[in-house]
């Protein structure tokens, strides 16, 4: 059996720099870090880092000392008013790109633009950007007509490109004067677009990830437009020898919090059957 591994695997610099940062805490010894929900969305890895004492938290409001991590997507403006009050130890693994999404978002606000984020209402990182709105935005995941003076355009990070667009382009047909600013992780533009060419190459595909990942579930979606024979897989465990018969070819992809070491064991497992 032939494998082959899309180049850009394993963490993203988002990631892997959160990850960086609270390993870091953790060997202070200095007690336990809390982070408000899953600091990145890979079950595997938040499982190790709870052995480390990292444990994740949903209800930010219950913590009353400690240190309080803030996870890679971001948290809401009313939970960091809450933990500034309370004055806890803060270390801050918001990705870098997901605050210039907050970033401009604001200063869309600021000049009296009707922000629309596009990507999913329920994801973290989107619900962290619209927080800091005062929720006084719009989430669209698909194209919506809207109708205002000015509209301001901003994405979350791990929506595809091809959404973006369509959703910016039924925007144009309602507003007098439309602003854009394309927040999509480049790390993320990258993947999706080598998953898709190694799609065509391949007999099937395993996209790796945990299965609460949004950027590793959009992968999985635009890899079964171009193969199906497409398994999304959270680690090797989840394989299945039936899946491969007859096929010469296998390519392996993973989200950006995928890491290396559960893309490792999957190769390792399908180069074994």
């Amino acid at each position: 059996m032939e494998v082959l591994k899309a180049r850009h695997t394993g963490f993203c610099f988002g990631v892997k720099r959160a990850i960086n940062m609270v390993l870091k805490e953790a060997e202070k010894g200095t007690g336990r870090l809390y982070t408000i929900g899953p600091i990145i969305h890979n079950p595997q890895m938040v499982n190790i880092l709870k052995k480390k004492g990292i444990v994740p938290i949903e209800d930010v409001f219950k913590i009353k000392s400690g240190t309080v991590v803030y996870r890679t997507h971001g948290i809401k403006k009313e939970e960091e008013a809450y933990i500034e009050r309370q004055g806890l130890k803060i270390i801050d693994t918001t990705c870098p790109f997901v605050k210039r999404v907050r970033r401009y978002a604001m200063y869309l606000r600021k000049k009296g633009y009707k922000v629309v984020i596009t990507g999913d209402q329920n994801h973290p990182e989107v619900k962290s950007v619209l927080s800091y709105l005062d929720n006084d935005g719009i989430v669209l995941q698909k194209s919506v007509p809207l109708s205002a003076q000015k509209i301001g355009v901003v994405s979350q990070t791990t929506l595809d490109e091809e959404t973006f667009l369509h959703i910016v382009e039924g925007l144009i047909k309602g507003a007098e004067e439309l602003r854009v600013y394309n927040t999509i992780c480049r790390s993320t533009g990258i993947r999706q677009k080598e998953a898709a060419t190694l799609s065509v190459k391949v007999d099937a595909m395993l996209i790796v990830g945990g299965k609460n990942s949004s950027n590793t579930t959009k992968l999985y979606n635009i890899v079964k437009t171009v193969q199906p024979n497409a398994y999304f897989i959270e680690t090797e465990k989840d394989i299945k020898p039936e899946w491969f018969s007859g096929l010469h070819t296998v390519g392996i992809t993973g989200g950006a919090s995928t890491p290396d070491r559960i893309i490792d064991l999957v190769e390792r497992r399908v180069k074994n059957i």
